[in-house]
């Protein structure tokens, strides 16, 4: 089968590149980025070499080759990480024997993705400018009108807002949403060969809808039976479709079908427990850091394996206290965090507390890991969490 073709998308603020070229350099020493026509690299070449480099995280994407990489875009600019994701997918989909178009016209699906990665190729959530990137973008949606349209959207502030002005674009096969936890996840949705169109969204809705009924008819079937054994009575038999598919996948040789992203919920106990603190009423996160009045402690939920749910960076918003699980067990946080904040401080039952610094309140990444003092980490101890606006 001839693989497809696929036109890489790098979304910016100041309008969308193309990804125009990525092949095997051997001759250079480190990989390399290029604006299309230029032998300068560009300003963040570098941390595309530390991205490409041996033991870097493309380096657990199997099968991407070991060496120097040349990689070509249509245009340049200055900084962010927000090109990771896309690059990362572009070696990803070649490994794995998939061709790269330079232009719209030659491709069979464009893949518009945006997002940083951490060593695990996980993708941070956070604030990446989605609506904006995704206005500036039309123009070259438009000039693909047939080719499938795979978009994958980072956790973050505007992800659902982004997901309706996806759907609104009018386009013949509806966008679909890749899945937006790791960019492996992200590789065996584009490449699945037994996969599926996903619906429409009012199908899908339509699908959940049916999915909650059947669970509800299973759940009154179970309780039947179990009524039925109690009083010594046989319970009665049904037979259930089983439900449709929640998460179809997009297989090589139809573009126009991507996955809807399984939002998982981390069910692990976990070894961390995150707390945002918050300035009781009539006080203040002055009041709070100096100890003049004690701060509110509410839970951060999960979203996902190893994620936390964002926390908004509302005036209120003391900081963060991170409390381990296990016994013995120290707390690592992130340098992001720990350039925004205060030096930690002890509360009363061991946690450790973070006060975010006046001057420093912006959109961070970070991580936190529980660590053990006699062994390995514990499972559930390393955390990804977001503080946006």
């Amino acid at each position: 089968m001839t693989p497809r073709t696929v036109l890489v998308v790098v979304p910016t603020t100041g309008g969308p590149l193309r990804l125009r070229a990525l092949r095997p350099r051997p001759g250079l020493p480190a990989s390399a980025a290029f604006a299309e026509g230029d032998y300068r690299p560009l300003p963040w070449s570098a941390d595309y070499a530390r991205l490409a480099a041996p033991g870097g995280p493309l380096a657990r994407i199997p099968g991407v080759a070991a060496v120097p990489h040349e990689l070509r875009l249509s245009g340049s600019f200055d900084a962010g990480r927000s090109w990771e994701v896309p690059v990362c997918l572009a070696h990803g989909l070649i490994a794995r024997g998939l061709r790269l178009a330079a232009e719209p016209g030659e491709a069979d699906l464009v893949l518009w993705a945006t997002g940083a990665v951490d060593l695990d190729l996980a993708i941070l959530p956070g604030d990446y400018a989605l609506l904006d990137k995704i206005a500036r973008s039309r123009d070259l949606f438009d000039a693909a009108p047939q080719a499938g349209l795979a978009v994958l959207l980072p956790e973050g502030p505007e992800r659902a807002e982004a997901e309706r002005a996806l759907g609104a674009l009018g386009r013949a096969r509806p966008p679909v949403i890749l899945p937006a936890g790791s960019v492996r996840a992200s590789l065996d949705a584009l490449t699945r060969p037994d996969a599926r169109a996903p619906a429409a969204p009012g199908r899908r809705l339509a699908r959940t809808a049916a999915m909650a009924a059947g669970l509800a008819v299973a759940a009154g079937l179970a309780g039947a039976a179990a009524l039925g054994a109690l009083h010594g009575r046989p319970s009665p038999e049904g037979r259930a479709e089983a439900p449709p598919d929640p998460a179809p996948q997009i297989a090589a040789a139809e573009p126009q079908s991507l996955p809807e992203p399984v939002r998982e919920t981390w069910v692990a106990a976990p070894a961390l427990v995150v707390e945002e603190l918050i300035a009781p009423a009539r006080s203040s996160c002055r009041r709070v850091a100096f100890g003049a009045d004690p701060a509110e402690r509410r839970p951060v939920p999960a979203d996902g394996e190893g994620r936390l749910r964002a926390s908004r960076l509302a005036p209120e918003l003391c900081g963060l206290a991170f409390r381990p699980t296990a016994p013995g067990a120290r707390i690592e946080v992130g340098p992001e965090l720990r350039s925004a904040a205060l030096p930690p401080a002890a509360l009363p039952d061991g946690a450790q507390a973070y006060y975010l610094r006046e001057g420093a309140r912006q959109n961070l990444v970070y991580t936190a890991q529980a660590l053990s003092a006699t062994g390995p980490p514990p499972p559930g101890g390393r955390l990804t969490h977001a503080l946006i606006r």
